[in-house]
């Protein structure tokens, strides 16, 4: 005998099949991997210092003398703290009793992270004891300050980056873990 032939309508038989779901799938596949590579790209460029360096691996062989040159400059016992005021650098400088190091002398270049643009050099005059301010007014955006603090034959250095934001102020870099303050040395 022969079955009786059951005849569907058109899809019927691929409505109830799972792999009516596998376009899906793909798609949001593709559609979660995009939006990880967003994520990462957006990181990466928040996240760039703009340093770009030749000598990495031989600055890597020295590292034994950039940790003994931030322990001696450690023992000096110095505070020093930078901040933008208006535009301004401004810089505080303590000695190990906390009160104002006396004869301090200070050298600074500010300069951008990312780009051609030269270094500016930085003239700061003592306005009261241990307080200096810059003689320039810096552009908004982001800034690095290089700067040397003199002082009884001893010399403390320290890289920090600012953000100045005209009339927004100073605000802290979480992207080189720099914020307007206290310097940590070399």
């Amino acid at each position: 005998m022969s079955r009786p032939y059951r005849i569907e309508p058109p899809g019927a038989a691929s409505a109830r099949s799972g792999w009516r779901f596998f376009p899906w799938f793909v798609a949001g596949g593709i559609g979660i991997t995009v939006l990880v590579n967003f994520a990462l790209l957006w990181f990466a460029v928040e996240s760039f210092p703009g340093l770009a360096t030749q000598g990495g691996f031989a600055t890597s062989n020295a590292y034994d003398r950039v940790l003994a040159a931030a322990q001696q400059q450690a023992a000096l016992g110095w505070t020093v703290q930078d901040t933008l005021v208006a535009g301004r650098p401004v810089v505080t400088v303590a000695g190990p009793d906390g009160g104002p190091l006396v004869g301090a002398t200070l050298a600074a270049t500010a300069e951008r992270p990312v780009g051609t643009a030269l270094p500016i050099p930085l003239v700061f005059h003592e306005t009261l004891p241990g307080r200096f301010e810059a003689d320039i007014v810096l552009e908004a955006g982001k800034w690095d300050l290089d700067l040397a603090v003199r002082a009884g034959g001893r010399e403390y250095h320290s890289l920090g980056r600012m953000v100045w934001g005209g009339s927004r102020g100073a605000a802290p870099d979480p992207a080189r873990g720099f914020a307007p303050g206290p310097h940590q040395g070399p």
